[in-house]
């Protein structure tokens, strides 16, 4: 078993990849707040145990065994985050950090029920593809915001680096992944004038840079995801389950019910103030009203 610190270096190896090949040690040594002579010493252990190409002066490539154990990992980080925001409630600029301690300590029968539990998701909550179970990561496509020009559109796909501070930030402008933005204004030091729905939006280039996204070309925009919960279904409707409002007593419940992330479900009877008959994945079920409000859905045909 390989050590978490290991771990962490294959991980932040494979992300500065999509970027810069071979990785620099001056890189690494920032992105894991390291000095550069244990970014070395690292490299050069990595690189006797066959799991990176290291040159000295030039940098590290992984090996295809490193690529795995670091998709592994990657995997690992983005489902953690996942079921921390989606199942916990917790916030999206809080997990991160919390995943980055749990990925180390799953086995991968864990990792099998965590996944089920998350449900049919593609990305983390930041935007960021989740690796499938035999490591092969689908490519976005995607470039930093402060690469488009004046007059084109974009789509925001993931935000470049996950801290508090940036991810707080960019949840207040309201540029979660899957927002349309329009390039209004470019100047010579990076800023950018942006317009979304009907209000206009000043970013400096620190910030642009860190904003991934991809071209919309004209193509019709992807309609936003309305999540309600359960209780606001009618008669009829149907939708697929999200999240929990709650403690982890409420999650039990739900979860038990067969209630999970990614489950279709469709609304039978809805009494009003009282209770509601719901179908989820095939099977009928009787919620009482505060649960049914606790049970986040995304409605389907709205």
């Amino acid at each position: 078993m390989r050590s978490e610190r290991v771990e962490e270096y294959l991980e932040a190896i494979s992300r500065r990849q999509q970027t810069e090949k071979p990785v620099s040690t001056s890189s690494l040594a920032a992105d894991l707040g390291v000095s550069l002579p244990a970014v070395t010493d690292m490299m050069q252990r990595l690189a006797a145990e066959g799991l990176i190409e290291y040159e000295p002066n030039r940098g590290a490539t992984l090996t295809e065994e490193g690529s795995r154990a670091a998709m592994t990992t990657i995997r690992r980080h983005r489902l953690w985050e996942r079921f921390l925001t989606d199942i916990l409630g917790i916030k999206w600029d809080k997990v991160h950090e919390e995943a980055c301690r749990l990925e180390h300590a799953i086995s991968p029968e864990t990792e099998e029920r965590l996944a089920s539990l998350v449900g049919e998701t593609d990305t983390c909550p930041h935007g960021h593809p989740i690796p499938d179970k035999d490591g092969k990561m689908r490519d976005q496509h995607v470039k930093p915001l402060s690469e488009f020009e004046p007059g084109q559109k974009a789509c925001i796909a993931a935000i470049g680096k996950e801290t508090p501070g940036l991810l707080r930030k960019v949840e207040k402008w309201g540029l979660k992944p899957g927002t349309v933005v329009s390039i209004q204004s470019k100047d010579s030091d990076g800023s950018m004038d942006l317009r979304l729905d009907d209000r206009e939006l000043a970013l400096k280039q620190d910030s642009t840079v860190d904003l991934l996204a991809k071209p919309v070309d004209g193509q019709k925009e992807a309609p936003k995801e309305e999540v309600v919960p359960i209780s606001e279904l009618k008669a009829g409707q149907s939708g697929v389950v999200r999240s929990f409002a709650g403690g982890r007593g409420m999650l039990g419940r739900c979860l038990s019910m067969g209630f999970t992330p990614g489950s279709p479900v469709r609304m039978i009877e809805n009494y009003g103030r009282g209770p509601v008959l719901v179908s989820v994945c095939d099977t009928e079920v009787a919620l009482g009203r505060e649960i049914a409000r606790r049970i986040m859905v995304a409605r389907k045909g709205s």
